[in-house]
């Protein structure tokens, strides 16, 4: 046993005003602080029409105050060697920082600067703007990224919030106006429920303050209005093929809509896709289209679970030629997890792997802010670990190809193929 069994008795929860939760691990022995908190409005609070708009906002929330510019931002935090930032996430806005102890005030007072008086001046946005427009260039001329929005497209049902991509359009973005992001960091951004994880040496009485401070009343009933229910997996297998044709790769996407982080299939269904997609190297995809075949430069998949649902992926890259062969043998491998059951030593070492991956994350204080943090952001308690020991004993082979049948149907599953020639 380790740190991760001991979580809920090393970790306080205090909050800190209506819709306020800090989370407090205090280690005298750590000379250093880690801040992990989060603002429940990321891209699925935009409003209709305004895709990028979480992501534009967020990305300004650094460029200056009305008492501090980015120089004097930059300058405050590299003299201490600290470090801030702000991401949008669909779920969140994601604030981190990490500083040396005598520091923490200092380093505090950017990030409550920041997060309560941004410029958002003209200047700035116009920047910021044209920076996010060119990632936005840089994503649709990427047959990976760009396969990746096709795919969210096609695997959640229009309105679902994770269907939004997060840069949003050239077209959208351009027509973000200032007043759009002033009402979204006034009346969003600033009323959003907030939960903030600190680890190491700081003064409880100081950092719960600056949390009263920085985030006063906050609507609490936003907590649950994004929750999910059980996954809607009536979607239907859609195939798109996308012609770039300056491109020498081609990139195959399998997905399907799965369930959210809180749900009970969450655990069997991500030991499923530890097995089939990256174990050892790659795991079977792997192992059968990269290393026995020849025909991929890479051969994964991954699961992606937040609060309002899930979605999962298989994904390759491959010389144009093999598109038609690797795809087939991806199926094979999805179809054959459907099928037949795992061997019970791959499942052991699934199980394995996610808990000695738990392990490595604690191993400092950023690792330990974080996971504190997303145990709480997805409600699953700061005992989750010993939870899931004693859940994983109770996971069988069965329950895994009870999971491939319900989630990895190939009637359900949708197909994406990018890259410079079409099969055939």
């Amino acid at each position: 046993m380790g740190l991760e069994t001991d979580l809920a008795k090393l970790v306080e929860e205090q909050p800190a005003g209506p819709g306020i939760k800090c989370l407090l691990y205090k280690n005298a022995n750590n000379p250093t602080v880690a801040v992990h908190g989060s603002i429940l409005a990321g891209t699925s609070s935009e409003p209709l029409g305004k895709s990028g708009l979480a992501e534009l906002t967020t990305r300004l929330l650094i460029r200056g105050t009305r008492k501090l510019g980015a120089g004097k931002i930059a300058d405050q935090l590299e003299s201490v060697g600290a470090a801030v930032s702000f991401r949008n996430s669909q779920d969140s806005i994601i604030f981190q920082a990490r500083m040396t102890s005598p520091w923490t005030k200092r380093v505090l007072g950017v990030v409550e600067d920041c997060l309560t008086r941004p410029a958002l001046s003209p200047r700035d946005i116009e920047r910021e703007r044209e920076g996010l427009l060119t990632d936005i260039r840089l994503r649709d001329d990427d047959t990976t990224r760009r396969g990746m929005r096709e795919l969210q497209r096609l695997v959640y049902p229009p309105g679902h919030p994770y269907r939004k991509d997060r840069f949003g359009t050239a077209e959208t973005v351009k027509d973000i106006d200032r007043s759009d992001i002033k009402d979204y960091f006034e009346n969003v951004i600033s009323k959003a429920p907030t939960l903030i994880a600190f680890a190491g040496q700081f003064k409880k009485d100081g950092v719960v303050s600056w949390a009263e401070r920085t985030f006063g009343t906050r609507d609490e009933k936003r907590n649950n209005s994004k929750k999910s229910g059980e996954p809607n997996l009536a979607s239907k297998s859609v195939k798109r093929e996308i012609v770039m044709p300056h491109k020498t790769q081609a990139d195959i996407l399998i997905g399907a809509v799965a369930c959210s982080r809180t749900e009970p299939d969450y655990e069997p269904l991500n030991l499923l896709n530890v097995i089939l997609g990256e174990l050892g190297f790659m795991g079977r995809l792997g192992q059968r289209v990269r290393d026995k075949e020849g025909l991929a430069y890479s051969c994964t998949s991954f699961l992606n679970a937040g609060i309002a649902g899930g979605s999962w992926t298989a994904l390759a890259g491959v010389n144009p030629r093999n598109v038609a062969k690797a795809l087939e043998l991806m199926k094979e491998e999805i179809e054959r997890v459907r099928q037949e059951l795992v061997e019970e030593q791959e499942l052991a070492d699934a199980k394995q792997n996610q808990l000695g991956s738990a392990l490595m994350e604690l191993e400092s204080t950023e690792g330990i802010a974080r996971t504190s943090h997303n145990l709480a952001h997805f409600d699953l308690g700061l005992d989750y670990f010993v939870k899931r020991r004693q859940l994983f004993s109770k996971i069988t082979r069965e329950d895994l190809m009870s999971m491939g049948k319900k989630y990895l149907d190939s009637s359900r599953l949708s197909t994406v193929i990018v890259g410079p020639r079409l099969k055939g």
